[in-house]
């Protein structure tokens, strides 16, 4: 599941996965909070795996893909706060392909994260 990262500036769109996430967080909660934010010009997130993640299912490591695809060009900056090994991993392996400033962060970073992707976004 997803939850909203509270507190943070208007235009920076931050989720944090709970527990299992499955196709219908991505429906229901991701993709439209993105879309929405991306209507408004380029996104900047913050997006984090909490400690009590366990997993995606196979249809939202589908919708993960899809959705960075679909949006490729609609971030400006991410910041992808976790710990887990193979996700950050993953995500510096495919960092050097996004066409946006993207970050890893250790959760004991969090505020670090959090405070970069808050900074007014660069000229």
């Amino acid at each position: 599941m997803f939850r909203e990262i509270e507190g943070l500036p208007s235009g920076v769109l931050g989720l944090e996965a709970h527990g299992r996430v499955t196709h219908a967080d991505y429906r229901d909660a991701l993709v439209p909070r993105l879309e929405a934010a991306a209507a408004h010009g380029p996104v900047d997130m913050i997006y984090a795996i909490a400690e009590d993640f366990v997993g995606f299912d196979l249809e939202a490591m589908w919708d993960d893909a899809a959705v960075g695809l679909r949006n490729w060009k609609a971030f400006r900056r991410v910041a992808l706060v976790a710990d887990q090994a193979w996700i950050r991993a993953a995500a510096s392996l495919f960092a050097p392909f996004y066409p946006c400033d993207f970050r890893v962060f250790k959760r004991s970073e969090f505020a670090a994260a959090r405070e970069w992707i808050s900074r007014p976004p660069p000229a």
